[in-house]
């Protein structure tokens, strides 16, 4: 499944029957802040159901919005002509990319009209059917997760959505057939402004620091990702990662039931690995094995926590460890996630361009015997302290090639001069590393940084690095470039 972001748009055709989600909505004119995918989703599920629009963006020009424009109760502007809220805005709807403190926000606030995250949006039109929402959030592996908890999910013969921060907004895909599960892969910034929304069963599935720039210390960013179980009430399920302290911790509604996930250790409530195989755990009930170690596809220990944690998720809908294993076995992983690309002379070409955090690429470097990785890092940071690579990267990395805003500052904080190459560039930096490395080595990007310094995305960061891998002379692809037919 390829999380490759594609703009979707509610239909503005006449809806199927049994879709209770096209009443209207209680607002007159909406301002929706950020034209990227979700603002543009919004705008549309908005203008479907009668409200009318003013979108704003930062950007200058305004993204191309030829599937909005043609709508007469539509109208865009660059933020920075709009010296005040207009008098007759009642709500505001925020893509994730906008900080709160943009001063439309503020005003907005101090007025009283609600700010409202996209996914908050759908989630007012789905409260109102049978819709069940699944919730995922951690600071890494969310859309593995997701996309593999509605694998587990859709292999039992139900209707899966697999939507959110994945790359398909979830005000696409409001309107549909009843009965559907929604799997809702949720950031911090999506869950800053949410309101009512809840999920019948919610993950989190690890806490590290990640978005210091935007939010106000640690605390804030974890605060931000326990809002998802705020509205949780009895009957739904919190599932938490046991082998994370700060997770474990948690403080949640006391009406929710608790479900962990362990690969170290067993737990009262949920699953944990047992040698080979992962066992489920509930009280007064017998232990079962939900899946073995052989049945999944994708490497590396994060995954097992990945899986576990899906596999909790798709028992909370009643999904039986058949339908698990079948799922599982249907699984191969998303691009851009520890993907191996291909091969030139032996040596392993390797995108983690979705390890944007100092965790993430920690998890990536696990994989690797010491001494092996020819290791691309740099972009744009996030606030965090790079310090806490030093020693895997000494361990794993062969040689380190710089790249982009934070290449000097995540030189200075690894402080092995000797094997530190300032590249500046993706370019630079993979052909260096193909002519330095041998046989048995591996050139791996997982840049512990944003993209969006030198790239529009982590997606577009991450074909670019396919690209250039596959141009070198004598690379052998294991993996079908994104967009290719066939």
């Amino acid at each position: 499944m390829s999380d490759a972001p594609t703009p979707v748009f509610a239909s503005s055709a006449p809806a199927a029957a049994g879709l209770e989600s096209r009443a209207r909505l209680p607002w007159r004119r909406a301002l929706v802040y950020g034209l990227g995918l979700s603002g543009r989703a919004a705008a549309r599920l908005l203008l479907d159901r009668g409200v009318a629009v003013l979108a704003v963006d930062d950007r200058d020009p305004l993204p191309e919005l030829e599937a909005l424009a043609g709508d007469a109760a539509f109208e865009a502007r660059r933020a920075a002509e709009l010296s005040a809220l207009p008098a007759d805005v009642e709500v505001v709807v925020t893509s994730p990319g906008v900080p709160p403190s943009r001063p439309l926000l503020l005003a907005a606030r101090e007025r009283g009209a609600p700010v409202i995250a996209e996914v908050e949006l759908a989630y007012r039109l789905l409260e109102r059917t049978d819709a069940i929402v699944v919730g995922v959030t951690g600071s890494n592996g969310k859309s593995t997760t997701t996309a593999l908890a509605g694998a587990l999910i859709g292999a039992s013969g139900r209707t899966v959505e697999v939507c959110g921060n994945i790359g398909k907004p979830l005000c696409g895909v409001v309107d549909g057939p009843p009965g559907r599960i929604f799997v809702v892969e949720l950031s911090s910034f999506q869950l800053e402004t949410v309101d009512r929304f809840r999920s019948h069963a919610a993950a989190l599935l690890n806490l590290a620091p990640d978005h210091l720039d935007r939010h106000a210390g640690f605390d804030a960013y974890a605060a931000a990702k326990a809002r998802l179980f705020e509205r949780q009430g009895e009957g739904d399920v919190a599932v938490l990662n046991a082998d994370d302290v700060r997770v474990r911790g948690l403080a949640l509604p006391d009406r929710v039931r608790r479900r962990f996930f362990s690969r170290l250790a067993p737990v009262g409530d949920g699953c944990y690995l047992l040698e080979d195989r992962v066992v489920e755990v509930a009280p007064g009930e017998p232990p079962r094995t939900l899946f073995a170690l052989a049945d999944l596809r994708l490497e590396g220990e994060h995954n097992l926590e990945n899986a576990m944690a899906a596999a909790l998720l798709a028992r909370a809908e009643g999904v039986d460890a058949a339908a698990i294993v079948s799922g599982l076995a249907g699984f191969g992983g998303l691009p851009h996630r520890v993907q191996r690309v291909g091969t030139r002379g032996g040596v392993a070409f390797v995108d983690d361009s979705k390890g944007t955090n100092v965790a993430a690429t920690l998890r990536s470097l696990e994989g690797f015997a010491d001494g092996s990785v020819h290791l691309i890092l740099g972009g744009r940071g996030k606030g965090a302290d790079f310090g806490p690579l030093r020693d895997a990267v000494s361990a794993k990395a062969r040689r380190v090639y710089l790249i982009g805003e934070s290449g000097e500052a995540i030189g200075c904080a690894l402080d092995l001069p000797e094997r530190a190459e300032a590249s500046r560039t993706l370019e630079r930096a993979v052909r260096s590393a193909a002519e330095r490395a041998r046989a048995g080595d591996v050139v791996l990007l997982s840049p512990a940084c944003a993209s969006f310094d030198q790239f529009e995305s982590f997606v577009d960061r991450g074909r670019a690095f396919q690209r250039l891998a596959r141009s070198l002379e004598g690379f052998s692809s294991e993996t079908r470039e994104e967009g290719a037919g066939g």
